[in-house]
């Protein structure tokens, strides 16, 4: 899908065509960048009139904006990213898309402005230090704060003047290892990983053999992919080489290597668009702690906009939040639990909004987020609202249990004790002719509970359910 864009949205507030100054290609690619797939767009910023010290660095600038931030669950991430390789020498500077649409609109300049101070920023920072740039010290010296960021001051890359800029890449390309590798290395530091060709020395003869032939290989890909097929003195020595180079680069770097493996195997998988994998990335843990209903809108917005890439590809979502892919046949625990979370903080509104969002990623689920939604609207306090959802869910679903149990949840939140209980048993019966003994516990704790409640003349306290994604089967949710 190459229409949706972050850009539709954030420039808008640019005075003027914020895609000015770009050349039409240039133009024609940023305004649509491919955002659902991992792609990136390489461009060249040129200034007239440089010293030679920064024309050096200039002639070594690599500029691409990117749709995807492989540390993208690595919160915060920054605006963007750079890091210097020698052998030759090269700046590379990364761009996400929805930050350049976003830095624009904020600071109401055009990308081709923002892309050059970015640009020149690298150019300028790294003349002003380049003995530490030539000996390949840089990253290093950076990532322990005793150099500057590349691009952390594109002020300081405004001095410059407006760079010129075109298009290298003649269309959205893939991004491949060497961009993670550069993106890693920007924020975990170098990992010693020896990526030049491999030519096998082992003897052999055998027809077929790509070694044999004298073929080079790239590394690793290629070299992995060709193992197979060869003879069993290359097989053999191919295998060595792998794991030499691959040990190598564990030990020299544990986490920027972790990092790269993650990274590199979600290269395959489906991801949230516009960097909403890193504003939605402490979620998980966030559903231990009680968020402030500020902070809980702010997320239920996000996962609302995260949830409209998704209808009807619920795993999807979840890898694309983070879940592993075995696992990820449900929807995460947090996500589950967020329309309850939300009516508990007293929105209503967003609980709705939510609970209709997941039930277009997960049609088969709808019943379940139904249920909360009720609940949730009876805990905000929206009375009527509650009572309409409630019966609208009766009658869409007449023999759903947890749709029972849910709308008895939302009367005792409500307190209507009588109500509640004319629910609760008639869900205790839906169990006993199920034989779900589960079921049957569930209801007849809410009713002993509502029984209690009103003998001592106390306000009801709904046992509303806690997803459980571990411990309940999707038909068992369902019910």
């Amino acid at each position: 899908m190459v229409g949706r864009c972050v850009y539709i949205r954030g420039v808008a507030d640019v005075p003027g065509d914020p895609l000015s100054g770009l050349p039409d290609p240039v133009r024609q690619l940023l305004a649509k960048p491919p955002v659902t797939e991992k792609k990136l767009l390489e461009l060249r910023a040129e200034w007239p009139a440089l010293s030679p010290g920064r024309a050096q660095m200039a002639d070594a600038l690599r500029l691409f904006v990117i749709t995807w931030d492989p540390l993208e669950l690595l919160a915060p991430r920054p605006v963007v990213f750079a890091t210097v390789n020698t052998d030759p020498l090269e700046f590379a500077v990364y761009l996400p898309c929805w930050s350049l649409a976003e830095v624009a609109a904020e600071q109401g300049k055009t990308m081709a402005a923002v892309l050059g101070a970015v640009a020149g920023a690298a150019v300028m920072t790294g003349a002003a230090n380049r003995d530490s740039v030539i000996s390949g010290r840089y990253p290093d010296l950076a990532r322990r704060g005793r150099v500057p960021d590349l691009v952390g001051d594109p002020a300081a890359g405004s001095a410059l003047g407006q760079a010129g800029i075109r298009g290298v890449s003649p269309r959205w390309e893939d991004i491949g290892l060497g961009a993670i590798t550069d993106i890693v290395q920007h924020a975990l530091g170098p990992v010693d990983l020896d990526r030049s060709p491999v030519e096998l020395t082992a003897a052999g003869s055998r027809p077929g053999c790509p070694a044999c032939a004298g073929q080079r290989f790239n590394f690793p890909a290629e070299l992995a992919e060709a193992r197979d097929g060869m003879c069993p003195a290359h097989r053999a020595e191919a295998e060595a080489v792998i794991t030499h180079r691959l040990v190598r680069a564990e030990a020299s770097n544990p986490d920027g290597w972790g990092a790269l493996g993650d990274a590199s195997r979600r290269l395959e998988q489906p991801h949230l668009p516009n960097g909403l994998a890193t504003k939605l990335a402490d979620a998980p843990e966030a559903m231990y702690v009680i968020s402030e209903p500020e902070a809980l809108a702010v997320r239920a917005r996000l996962v609302v906009e995260a949830a409209s890439w998704f209808p009807g590809r619920a795993k999807d979502l979840a890898i694309a939040l983070g879940e592993e892919p075995e696992p990820a046949d449900l929807l995460p625990q947090w996500l589950m639990n967020l329309v309850l979370d939300l009516g508990r903080a007293g929105l209503g509104t967003e609980a709705v909004m939510m609970g209709e969002a997941l039930g277009r990623v997960d049609p088969e689920q709808r019943a379940t987020f139904d249920a909360d939604v009720a609940v949730a609207l009876a805990e905000a306090g929206l009375a009527e609202e509650a009572r309409a959802r409630a019966a609208e869910n009766l009658a869409r679903w007449p023999d759903d249990y947890w749709i029972r149990v849910h709308a008895g949840d939302a009367l005792a939140a409500l307190g209507d004790r009588e109500g509640a209980e004319g629910h609760f048993s008639a869900a205790v019966d839906m169990a006993d002719e199920a034989d779900d003994f589960t079921g049957r516990s569930d209801a007849t704790k809410r009713l002993m509970g509502l029984r209690r409640s009103s003998a001592q003349d106390t306000p009801s306290q709904p046992m509303v359910r806690r997803h459980q994604r571990k411990a309940r089967s999707r038909a068992q949710r369902k019910r």
